[in-house]
């Protein structure tokens, strides 16, 4: 697929595609169905933007294996990356976008509203705990690397718009946190993961929270 086509153009070899390709998904991942949604959909798509597909499994093809064969299988077939989401977790998120200012907005609200639901589940799991209890609950530490990064990856997506009008925030900081405290190539050190859950980031879940609420 040719990334230097017009908007309107790459969609239309992205429908085609998938099209053309159902029957083969079909068999190979069980699909039902298939489709395009976010920049794609609108046709306001830029040139380096991700596909954002939407699919729909047939009952009993719903594992993982499929799931990710089948992100690999599109990547291939449309030369692009590829954002892919079932269905039924899509219907949670998305509302009606009537302009890109809107889905703008709806996806901030989207990545906002999740940073504050992890600060807020690193706040109450921090409760009568000290770094000793924190450091010896294999399951605890776990789930906040999990929700360490999630914070940094929603960070990372909010719009420079959005995060021009909260200068406040520690956006980079907040950025730093999908890899620096838990590189894939070291362990995670526990005590920089144990001073930010008990240093303050809680502070900043209802200044979140507000932002997303106006978006």
């Amino acid at each position: 697929m040719k990334n230097d086509d017009t908007g309107t153009d790459v969609r239309e070899e992205v429908l085609v595609a998938l099209s053309t390709r159902f029957p083969a998904m079909r068999r190979l991942f069980g699909i039902r169905k298939i489709g395009i949604f976010g920049s794609f959909a609108r046709g306001t798509m830029r040139p380096d933007s991700d596909v954002d597909i939407e699919v729909e499994f047939e009952t009993g093809s719903e594992t993982w294996t499929n799931f990710l064969g089948l992100a690999d299988y599109l990547e291939e077939l449309l030369g692009r990356p590829v954002d892919l989401v079932p269905r039924r977790v899509l219907e949670e998120y998305l509302s009606a976008d009537i302009d890109e200012e809107h889905a703008r907005q709806n996806r901030d609200r989207i990545y906002l509203n999740r940073m504050a639901a992890e600060i807020a589940f690193l706040g109450s799991r921090k409760k009568d705990l000290d770094f000793r209890g924190f450091s010896q609950d294999d399951v605890l530490k776990r789930a906040a690397v999990c929700s360490v990064r999630v914070i940094g990856e929603c960070a990372a997506r909010v719009s420079p718009e959005q995060k021009n009008a909260a200068p406040g925030i520690p956006w980079q900081q907040l950025e730093g946190l999908r890899s620096r405290l838990s590189p894939p190539y070291f362990g995670p050190d526990w005590v920089l993961i144990w001073d930010l859950i008990d240093s303050g980031i809680a502070d900043l879940e209802p200044r979140i929270r507000h932002l997303a609420h106006r978006s």
